[in-house]
């Protein structure tokens, strides 16, 4: 999904150039619905329109200033997450491929290094900005202080607030309801009650709530399906290895666990193993991010599925990746 914030009287030719911006943002949207994160590294065209964004909105608004040389100001969510690692990965390499500059900020899920993070980019003088707000309500601060530098700003996934120029986020909600279709599709055979665990993220987490509701909401039109836990998993791999050991102890036939992020599904794994059971043949076990990591437990047939972010699920390459997957498994 993408969408792009606008002053409420625009003239004709900012009209023409959010017209001309949103055109460009859709050619984005299906570039990104065919590409995984994990080759973004390896195919940089296919961040590039993004940053193609940035820079057609410098150029084309009076009460923004193109520079030069372009620098592209990127403040990620956190490097430790493979899912952010790959995500910087295409956007500095988009930038290499355009001849533009990239700096980095790391917030490392803090809030305020999220704002001085952000605010000691806009310093050194960037072209444009990118954030990826480990807390969405501290951008107005980051938006105003950059929109007074005449520097616009984009917001990658995870969630909005404040008069940003763009925003580019995954469906969230589609996922967690793609990742039960996997689950129900997997363990069709299987007879009786499915119990089922739930390891959601950290409360207040702003993806954390439509991954669990599509979830939920799909699962609840299967009757023979019950799940008997949702349990903060706080986005890592320890939160997901305990809320897997906690749930087993009470329900040790548990079929399946839909985790909300991969850190969590690794944690699951560690669990599983820890209780002499298997992330595929015992109990079906889905993540949500296509995280590296994650690709080769199910590689390793320790991991059931993986449902990476709204705009990579239709891609087919991703799906080819993990059929190829299941069948070297298999073999």
């Amino acid at each position: 999904m993408i969408g792009a914030q606008t002053d409420s009287r625009p003239s004709r030719p900012q009209e023409q150039m959010k017209e001309n911006i949103s055109k460009r943002s859709l050619r984005t949207a299906k570039a990104w619905a065919i590409t995984p994160l994990s080759i973004f590294a390896k195919k940089p065209l296919l961040t590039l329109s993004l940053v193609a964004s940035l820079a057609g909105l410098a150029s084309g608004q009076t009460k923004f200033v193109k520079k030069n040389p372009v620098k592209i100001g990127y403040s990620v969510f956190d490097m430790q997450q493979p899912y952010w690692q790959a995500y910087t990965k295409g956007v500095q390499d988009a930038c290499k491929a355009a001849g533009y500059q990239f700096i980095l900020s790391d917030q490392k899920s803090n809030q305020q290094a999220e704002v001085s993070g952000s605010i000691d980019l806009i310093n050194q003088g960037i072209s444009a900005l990118i954030n990826s707000p480990i807390e969405p309500a501290a951008l107005p601060a980051v938006i105003d202080k950059a929109h007074q530098a005449n520097i616009p700003v984009v917001i990658g996934d995870v969630g909005v607030a404040g008069k940003y120029d763009a925003f580019i986020v995954s469906n969230n909600e589609d996922g967690g309801k793609l990742a039960a279709q996997y689950m129900t599709e997997d363990l069709k055979d299987k007879s009786g009650t499915k119990e089922v665990l739930v390891i959601e993220l950290h409360p207040g987490a702003a993806v954390g709530g439509p991954r669990t509701k599509g979830f939920v909401d799909e699962i609840k039109k299967h009757s023979d399906y019950k799940i008997v836990a949702s349990l903060n998993g706080n986005d890592t791999v320890q939160g997901g290895y305990q809320a897997t050991q906690n749930t087993l102890s009470a329900n040790p036939n548990l079929s399946g666990i839909y985790a909300t992020n991969d850190p969590e599904a690794e944690g699951a794994v560690q669990a599983l193993k820890a209780a002499g059971k298997n992330g595929v043949k015992d109990v079906f076990l889905v993540g949500f991010n296509g995280d590296p990591p994650a690709l080769e437990l199910i590689k390793n047939g320790e991991m059931g599925r993986n449902d990476p972010p709204g705009p990579l699920r239709s891609r087919p390459k991703m799906r080819r990746d993990r059929d190829e997957i299941h069948e070297q498994r298999d073999c």
